[in-house]
């Protein structure tokens, strides 16, 4: 298995589906909640449901390592305190920051916000990581990356900076910096333990304490059960437990530059998997934002060539 995360042919293969499936969670939360009947504003809710989603997540990768006997093969007992830190980050205060934010914010406001997690993961690699220098090659490429967000959600004659607050704004970059953080301590963890069973282990203890959380709140909707409501869940656990299990796979391998900046694509497929699943608007300008943050993630991922 480490052979094909190794192999650089298959890199960009693997991180494009990892955005994909994050970009496809985004109408499907939405849908979600609309069969589960949590109300917009039930934050309580929200986190419960979320919460939810880690835990099975990281419940079924930790039983997938169990059945092909990966150990978690930490080093030193002091090292689990990593583990703790990356589920306090990377999953509870993550998305507990993300949903305070959009429940105060826009939808294309917190969609760029929420982005910068990617240009802030990078930027923050290269002060803790000697192999992942900042270059003006991934400068280029960020500015790129950001240009085609920033396409799919500006409108002619909009005010995209009035009205910023923080618990709207505010809790949308809290959010993107739990994302670069997580990411940085991700990179520390595969160095001192399986990182797969890492994931698992820090997306289940993240989901109980976004459950808890979201339990102490308290729902104020009532919650219906269907059937499509379970199936969708399905789908959005597996997500989860498949996506975070390769990305961080991939962050143990590679410098994060050449990985965050496809995190990119996944506002751009975001809009374009809403519309074709929620039926919204389907503008010109998302083909254009996907040409240009492809461009971008081929300009962080350009080798120089060899000397002969």
């Amino acid at each position: 298995m480490n052979r094909i995360f190794q192999n650089r042919r298959y890199k960009p293969f693997l991180a494009v589906l990892c955005a994909a499936g994050w970009s496809l969670a985004y109408p499907l939360i939405k849908m979600g909640y609309s069969r589960f009947s949590i109300d917009s504003d039930d934050l309580g809710g929200k986190l419960s449901f979320a919460g939810v989603r880690f835990l099975f997540a990281g419940l079924i990768i930790i039983v997938l390592c169990l059945i092909k006997k990966n150990p978690l093969n930490i080093k030193k007992k002091k090292d689990f305190s990593w583990l703790l830190l990356l589920a306090l980050v990377n999953t509870a205060l993550h998305y507990m920051f993300s949903y305070i934010g959009l429940g105060n914010n826009t939808s294309a406001r917190s969609t760029i916000l929420d982005s910068m997690g990617g240009f802030f993961l990078i930027f923050l690699s290269s002060v803790f990581f000697e192999d992942d220098s900042l270059n003006l090659r991934k400068v280029i490429g960020c500015l790129m990356g950001l240009t085609g967000i920033l396409l799919i959600n500006i409108e002619p004659g909009g005010h995209f900076f009035e009205n910023i607050t923080f618990l709207g704004d505010g809790m949308i970059l809290l959010n993107a910096l739990c994302a670069a953080f997580g990411g940085i301590i991700t990179r520390i963890v595969s160095k001192k333990m399986d990182i797969i069973s890492a994931t698992g282990l820090s997306m289940a203890i993240g989901g109980a304490l976004l459950l808890i959380t979201g339990v102490c709140i308290g729902s104020t909707s009532t919650w219906t059960f269907g059937p499509d409501g379970i199936i969708i869940l399905i789908i959005l656990i597996l997500i989860s437990a498949v996506c975070f299990a390769v990305y961080n796979k991939l962050l143990s391998f590679y410098p994060i530059s050449e990985i965050a900046i496809y995190n990119a694509l996944i506002p751009v497929l975001g809009v374009m998997f809403a519309a074709l699943i929620l039926k919204e608007e389907l503008k010109w300008q998302y083909f254009i934002s996907v040409i240009i943050v492809a461009l971008g993630i081929h300009t962080v991922n350009k080798t120089k060539p060899a000397k002969q």
